[in-house]
């Protein structure tokens, strides 16, 4: 392990950003940070996604999202995505075109079918001590590490260990791109601006009011969790290839390029998502009479924690969750890197993985129909 590629500090504030991202959630409206359902719920169900009051809040976050990373990496520091190793480094490869096809549709694909990545899973799932989750996490780790290092020699997905200047500009954000992500900034700003200007109608009954006034109440916790988690990802680095192919490819170990700064992300959203739930009633390791019994910007009857209670390991959650680790190893790239590599204007995750986590999306969500329907006839 090189200690100029190890950096510890960043790791842990950014990972306890994502934590707190996530802790933002869960306290004040209840709801679990997860980016692959989130990203996929555009396209399995755009329509209630985009106007239902209900979701109001994922609206708000991505257009939080968007205009977090748009403004950090215009204003703040245009070089934070910057990598000296990708290229050049015998372990940091450049992901081809058709690495990002094959990542994001097996993305796509396993989390949806796993249903959760490594915010949903790794950092909320792990905080509240879910088994099914430690089954989780166990699978797309062990996949993703066996993807990106038997890939680590040049294969189809990772054409180019060493290269030139020239190659390796071809694969970052040009003026065109940066523009296309300035624009899907701007559209999701403005998709969300008219639900944030909602007013309750006048007619409505007073538990439709209740529930309008709990949907809009989440709107603020979620721009502010959204920011949260942008700012987490870039300070922890995890928006750049070298440190999740430092980690990944174990053969790093042998050479002294290892780099274990995941462990510190994971580690510090980890311990804040797990102190968070310590005031969620039912949740709780360590017992007090103060924990919440329901989100604390939610009121009435028809507020509630929507966390997960579902036990159950079976085949699809552990072959989705492999599937998923494989592509994070062969294109270096889950869900939430992924949306911020895609605003500040990164070519491929634009125009190709993207793209290709719909399509996985999209189909494994069939597969689950299938599946369910087929349990529902053996009841």
């Amino acid at each position: 392990m090189s200690l100029n590629y190890f950096t510890p500090l960043s790791g842990l504030l950014g990972g306890s950003l994502i934590g707190l991202s996530a802790a933002t959630l869960l306290l004040f409206n209840g709801d679990i940070l997860g980016a692959s359902g989130l990203a996929s719920s555009f396209v399995l169900a755009p329509r209630a996604t985009l106007t239902s009051s209900k979701n109001q809040w994922k609206l708000c976050f991505v257009a939080a999202f968007a205009l977090t990373t748009r403004l950090y990496v215009t204003l703040v520091d245009p070089d934070a995505l910057k990598d000296d190793r990708l290229g050049y480094s015998q372990n940091i490869p450049i992901v081809s075109p058709l690495g990002f096809i094959v990542g994001g549709f097996l993305v796509g694909f396993g989390t949806r079918l796993g249903n959760g990545c490594t915010t949903g899973h790794g950092i909320c799932g792990l905080a509240r001590l879910s088994l099914r989750s430690f089954a989780a996490v166990m699978s797309f780790m062990a996949t993703g590490i066996l993807s990106a290092t038997s890939c680590s020699t040049t294969c189809p997905l990772h054409p180019y260990l060493r290269t030139s200047y020239e190659t390796v500009a071809k694969h970052l954000p040009t003026e065109t791109t940066v523009a296309i992500g300035t624009v899907l900034a701007s559209v999701a700003a403005g998709a969300a601006l008219p639900g944030i200007l909602r007013s309750i109608p006048p007619k409505a009954t007073p538990a439709e009011k209740e529930d309008l006034e709990n949907h809009y109440r989440k709107i603020g916790p979620s721009i502010v969790s959204a920011a949260f988690f942008s700012l987490g990802l870039v300070i922890s680095k995890m928006a750049v290839s070298s440190k999740i192919y430092g980690f990944l490819n174990v053969k790093g170990l042998k050479d002294g390029t290892w780099d274990p700064t995941l462990v510190c992300v994971m580690g510090g959203g980890f311990l804040v998502s797990f102190l968070s739930y310590q005031w969620v009633k039912g949740f709780q390791v360590f017992k007090h009479s103060k924990a919440l019994e329901c989100p604390a910007n939610q009121k009435g009857k028809s507020a509630c924690f929507n966390v997960p209670t579902n036990k159950t390991i079976d085949n699809r959650l552990i072959i989705g969750e492999a599937l998923f680790g494989l592509g994070w190893g062969f294109a270096g790239l889950c869900p939430g890197p992924a949306m911020f590599l895609a605003f500040a204007g990164h070519p491929n995750v634009l125009m190709r993985w993207w793209p290709s986590f719909f399509v996985g999306s999209v189909l494994a969500e069939q597969v689950n129909s299938i599946q369910s329907n087929k349990q529902i006839k053996k009841e």
